[in-house]
């Protein structure tokens, strides 16, 4: 990847191997016409051509003109257009068009440089790989699996291995140290099935395709595109324009499209939204399709060999990556050809060779994706809008009755700011109970299942063999793993299914939960069936199983819940539980001060006869302290508050614990504060309030920084700011830090309080950690899993035991006991 300087004499860009005063810091793209006419640049009073070479640059959204930054766009989003606010001394003036017959002259040689290792680097690729094809095929030796082979060894040895290929056409397995230091070339596999160009419908994928056509004979690669039924609309004419470029050029090379067999409305409809946490879409609608089409005879996953237009440039994860090697599915591999080249390379290689390109492109879009997605931007937003609103609108349409649906007040704000994309929703119709619960005692492990029992025992093939009896309402069997043999019974009625097994073995069980999920959650999305190497596992029409299956477990652990599905469903909440009931208090500007608590406990009578405090005090004080559940409507204690005098006297910090507890369910401002400002992050009154409004609507801002300015005394005026480490002192800022020290019984009268609310008395530790709907200790205090689980087990083994956690072999269920309250609870652990 070169470097970059302006090119005033061109208007363009010249490419440079030297870092200089006058390199640019980030990579420019070229600006058309189209996208000025879309910012209305005309309207300002410029003039520009309406021709085919670009006018400008921009990088990001700052537009440069032959070195000089004339404005740049803010402002945009799914609602509204940008603004242009222009650089100081920078006047109307006529532009004139890049001369890119000179540019392209003056780079030529370092684009020849460029486009030459990247074309020996795909030829290199396909000659290595392919010499392999052959001498595996020609040598009985080379038939064992030898990338089976070195997983075998490294497990044993604990030492990196490597398959080399040697001169005499056959293959080793050697240390990987030995295989750099003696020059062998390192191979990922010794067979490929598949050479493929993967079109996305980008410039990058275009690169890399007419790269491969000059570097591998048409007959011995295909090209594919995924179709996602969320493409824009110009990226779908670009492929068609590029099947019939290429096909004139190279009547042999193939070109094939993949689809879901459903539509992707469908699975919003079945799994939800997409969102950062629950990003599915490309999974079920993109590489699903793409691996099962390449299968081969048997419906055996082929082995592929995938040459893309990965760059390092994109994102710091790409950076990372090896310009060759093993992808995200069984037996697949990607070769990154242009890893290193930046988006300038990129459309001078296209102008170049006269590459047709994709529309979007020229309109502003800086990368051309789909529709409508959760990791886009709100400049994609604004241009999918002012172009394409139809191809969005059935999305868009189903986001604003779930976002309706959820709680939230005001639905333009929500999705303008896209909060959507953090916290995934789904279709009210969505049941997001549980569908799996498991508990374990005295080696039993036991679980209750909403799925059929056929679905449910044909997933269990893939653990292992088993045999079993059924009756019409009950069953029993053993399955045999190794040398153990387990046994299992249980009963079925409708769509419900209670099963046993005896067994401590750990595996075992985590790998029973991931069966379960499968079973409850499963939408045939296709997603596991590319995971299967043998071709045993059918999705379609129905889950099938066959005699191939191997049990390698591919299908249930190349995830952590063994189905997409099920933790798609398991992170949409159904309601965006922010209490509506909850209003801006503003306190009077008051926190709760640990000098009047010490006060009223001493004298609760005589405390409201207090100097130290004013009106406005006083009135602050009745405000948190209704909060906090220690005074009822009349200002007198409540018997929660009666029990918290007791505990202030023996425990001060249980006390503050226990109030900033309730006050994250009562108080608006505590509520907001712990969702917007996560444990590391430095805040101030303008943090907060930015943090919210953006969010959602508030009646009254001056109302909201009142409230603020109560929270921040808070944190000053008492243990929670400083001790309970909520609020320490940075500066003119704070940090909020996860607390660790929480005690036994904060944590006891936390849960059963998030019990209560979400009525349950069961619930996972993962829970716990779901940003989603109601509080927890977790997100409460930010504490760790690792000193969470510690204080469970110390609950759990208790004399006075409030909680059952099982949070041995692979289970993190907690209990609760139904007859007991939050504050019992609390009466219990401090009596």
């Amino acid at each position: 990847m070169f470097k970059i300087i302006w090119d005033t004499e061109t208007g363009g860009v010249l490419l440079s191997t030297k870092v200089t005063k006058e390199t640019l810091g980030m990579s420019p793209r070229p600006v058309f016409f189209e996208e000025l006419d879309l910012l209305e640049l005309d309207r300002y009073g410029w003039t520009y051509p309406h021709c085919e070479e670009p006018v400008m640059w921009a990088i990001n959204k700052q537009y440069w003109y032959r070195g000089q930054m004339l404005f740049e766009a803010k402002g945009a989003n799914i609602y509204d257009a940008p603004t242009l606010e222009f650089a100081p001394g920078v006047e109307p003036k006529r532009l004139s068009a890049v001369d890119v017959t000179e540019m392209l002259h003056r780079n030529a040689d370092n684009m020849f440089l460029l486009e030459s290792e990247a074309i020996e680097f795909i030829r290199d690729t396909f000659t290595a790989y392919s010499g392999v094809n052959r001498a595996h095929d020609s040598i009985k030796a080379n038939q064992i699996d030898f990338e089976d082979f070195v997983a075998k060894v490294e497990k044993k040895t604990k030492q990196k291995m490597a398959v080399v290929k040697e001169d005499c056409d056959s293959f080793d397995v050697v240390p990987l140290d030995v295989a750099k230091a003696e020059g062998k070339r390192v191979l990922l596999t010794t067979k490929i099935d598949r050479f493929i160009a993967s079109f996305s419908g980008g410039k990058d994928s275009l690169v890399v395709l007419d790269l491969c056509t000059r570097a591998i004979p048409p007959t011995d690669f295909e090209v594919i595109y995924s179709d996602t039924g969320y493409e824009l609309p110009p990226s779908l004419e670009l492929y068609e324009e590029v099947k019939r470029y290429y096909g004139k050029c190279f009547p042999a090379l193939k070109f094939t499209t993949t689809r879901n067999h459903e539509s992707v409305l469908n699975y919003w409809d079945k799994i939800g939204t997409p969102s950062d946490t629950h990003r599915w879409c490309c999974s079920v609608m993109k590489t699903a399709p793409f691996y099962r089409y390449l299968k081969i005879e048997g419906n055996k996953q082929a082995r592929v060999l995938t040459f893309d237009g990965v760059r390092a440039e994109e994102s710091t994860r790409r950076s990372g990556y090896n310009r060759i090697g093993k992808g995200k599915h069984v037996f697949t591999f990607n070769a990154h050809p242009i890893l290193n080249w930046n988006v300038v390379e990129i459309f001078l290689y296209m102008m170049i060779h006269h590459l047709p390109n994709n529309p979007a492109y020229r309109m502003g879009f800086a990368r051309v994706g789909c529709v409508i997605c959760p990791f886009g931007s709100d400049w994609s937003d604004y241009l999918v809008t002012k172009l394409y609103p139809e191809y969005r609108a059935p999305f868009l349409s189903k986001l604003y009755s779930w976002v309706a649906a959820a709680g939230v007040k005001d639905v333009n704000t929500y999705i303008k700011t896209r909060r959507w994309h953090i916290s995934a929703l789904g279709s009210p119709q969505i049941q997001y109970l549980d569908r799996v619960k498991i508990s374990s005692s005295n080696h039993v492990t036991k679980l209750a299942i909403n799925a059929s029992a056929e679905l449910f025992f044909e997933w269990l093939k893939v653990i292992g063999n088993y045999s079993i009896a059924r009756s019409e309402k009950s069953f029993k069997g053993e399955m045999r793993l190794g040398k153990d043999i387990i046994s299992f019974d249980g009963t079925t009625s409708n769509l419900k299914l209670e099963i046993q097994f005896a067994t401590e073995n750990k595996n075992f069980i985590n790998n029973i939960m991931r069966v379960a999920h499968k079973a409850s959650y499963c939408v045939q999305c296709e997603v596991c069936e590319v995971e299967c190497p043998t071709g045993a596992l059918h999705i379609v029409p129905k889950v099938k199983i066959g005699s191939q299956c191997i049990h390698c477990l591919k299908c249930l652990t190349f995830h952590e819940k063994g189905c997409i599905a099920a933790d798609c469903l398991r992170k949409i909440s159904g309601k965006i539980k922010m209490d509506s009931s909850l209003s801006i208090k503003g306190y009077k500007t008051f926190g709760l001060r640990e000098e009047w608590i010490d006060e009223y406990v001493c004298d609760t009578e005589g405390f409201w006869n207090s100097r130290l405090l004013g009106t406005a005090m006083f009135d602050s004080f009745k405000a948190w302290g209704k909060d906090a559940g220690l005074l009822d409507s009349k200002n007198k204690p409540t018997p929660f508050g009666m029990l918290m005098n007791e505990i202030y006297n023996d425990n001060p910090t249980l006390f503050w614990e226990v109030v900033w507890v309730n006050l994250s369910y009562s108080s608006f401002i505590v509520n907001r504060f712990i969702e917007h400002i996560r444990p590391g992050s430095v805040y101030d009154k303008k943090i907060i309030a930015e943090s919210i409004t953006i969010s959602e609507s508030v009646s009254s801002l001056s109302t909201l920084n009142n409230a603020i300015g109560a929270l921040i005394d808070l944190m000053k005026n008492s243990p929670i700011g400083e001790d309970i480490m909520q609020g320490e002192e940075s500066g003119k800022k704070r940090v909020r830090h996860a607390y660790e020290d929480l005690s036994p019984e904060a944590l006891a009268y936390s849960l059963y309080l998030f019990g209560e609310r979400n009525e349950l008395t069961e619930f996972r530790v993962s829970d716990l950690y779901n940003p989603d709907g109601y509080k927890s200790v977790a997100i409460e205090f930010g504490i760790s899993k690792n000193a969470l689980i510690k204080n469970l087990r110390f609950l759990s083994s208790d004399s006075n035991r409030v909680i059952l956690a099982e949070l041995n072999m692979g289970l993190d269920h907690i209990t609760l006991k139904p007859e007991l309250t939050p504050m019992k609870v609390l009466e219990i652990l401090t009596k």
